[in-house]
């Protein structure tokens, strides 16, 4: 009887703490091409995987709010970082403050959700999604989104949160960075100035290991490091222009990009054009109900009639943008199968085994991992499994 209470007591003591970070746009081949010494140094000190797989679409908010959840897109309900609601008849954009703070665009059960409801603290420095009362829930301590806001002081407060009081110190920390996904955008993958804000987001990631370890937590702290997808080139010279092709008028387009909604009020109108595009080069187009079903991401009301998708490097435009007119040279939201969208997963901690390479995991067993290591019950709806990602544990 002694032995069974102490198992049971020891089963349930929830001494672990979580620092979840972001790094937007960090692809995973970065690791190789780039000079990341304090990355490497964790990857040594902790577990690494060959890469991390997103959600299709590899867009910035459905990722993100996909680690947060362990749902995938169609699950979830935020399938871009724009998109139309039939239903509310209004449109969610990543620029609208009004719409990211409105919890009616979200679904699921994000993860500092499931902490706080089970009595955990929860802190969040920008991750999308803790900006709206999510099931009438926010982080214990959250931050509206400001891009200028320094990486250093993000980090300053990260640290102080970790050194409160224990009855009000946050078990999990969530933070986020916006680069290297802006240079990747401006600059490409491969050039000059992505490797150069890659090596000095190692230096911030060397800052991060130097000062967690004054923490009185840190024997107890567990960091994970990941990102939302990876970057691929683009180029002017690879644009497919729809209304070359197709007659616009009678046709609505959400997006542009690697990818496009299109839809309409006129069925006919619908199949013509699914007819036309079909023999486009570089570009497949799926019916709703054709969406692949690797992708989970055809079963929601906000998913429209027909998606078009470019091949890897290709841009889906309206029109032709003209040789002045301003185009990335690197861009995102392709293929979720393809090694360019693969992002980084490394971490280290007290529940993690050491010097371990495992293969491409995917992101939606962030959550159940996240909820293993806090003793959380997982919420019932997620789509990631533990069992994908025991292995990185001791």
């Amino acid at each position: 009887m002694i032995c069974f209470t102490l198992l049971f007591a020891g089963k349930q003591k929830n001494d672990q703490y979580v620092l979840l970070i972001s790094f937007d746009g960090f692809r995973a081949d970065y690791l190789n091409w780039y000079d990341t010494p304090n990355f490497d140094r964790l990857g040594k000190n902790g577990v690494k995987a060959e890469g991390l797989q997103p959600v299709f679409v590899t867009k910035t908010f459905p990722n993100h709010y996909s680690i947060a959840t362990g749902m995938y897109a169609e699950n979830h309900g935020l399938i871009g970082n724009y998109f139309f609601d039939p239903k509310f008849n209004e449109v969610y954009q990543l620029k609208d403050r009004n719409k990211v703070e409105d919890a009616r665009f979200y679904g699921g059960e994000p993860i500092w959700v499931t902490a706080e409801k089970q009595g955990l603290r929860t802190a969040s420095y920008f991750w999308v999604g803790t900006e709206a009362p999510i099931g009438g829930q926010q982080p214990s301590k959250w931050k509206r989104y400001d891009h200028d806001f320094p990486f250093e002081a993000r980090i300053d407060s990260v640290l102080k949160w970790f050194g409160l009081p224990e009855q009000i110190r946050p078990r999990l920390v969530l933070l986020y960075f916006h680069e290297p996904d802006g240079t990747g955008h401006r600059y490409g993958p491969r050039s000059s100035e992505t490797q150069l804000i890659v090596e000095s987001m190692d230096r911030l990631m060397g800052s991060i290991l130097t000062k967690i370890k004054d923490l009185d937590i840190y024997p107890y702290l567990n960091i994970i490091v990941t990102s939302d997808h990876g970057m691929a080139e683009t180029s002017r010279k690879r644009q497919i222009p729809l209304k070359e092709h197709i007659d616009m008028r009678s046709i609505t387009m959400e997006g542009s990009g690697p990818y496009s909604f299109l839809s309409s009020k006129s069925k006919k109108n619908l199949e013509n054009t699914y007819n036309i595009l079909k023999g486009i080069p570089h570009l497949t187009v799926y019916l709703k109900n054709d969406i692949p079903d690797r992708w989970h991401f055809k079963n929601h009301y906000r998913i429209k009639d027909l998606l078009v998708l470019a091949d890897e490097g290709w841009t889906v435009v309206e029109t032709d943008h003209g040789p002045s007119s301003y185009m990335s040279k690197g861009t995102h939201g392709y293929d979720n199968a393809l090694r360019s969208m693969h992002a980084i997963f490394l971490a280290q901690g007290p529940v993690f085994k050491i010097d371990y390479f495992s293969p491409v995991i995917n992101n939606i067993d962030i959550y159940p991992l996240v909820a293993h290591i806090l003793r959380l019950e997982p919420f019932n709806g997620i789509d990631g499994k533990l069992d994908n990602v025991q292995g990185l544990l001791k």
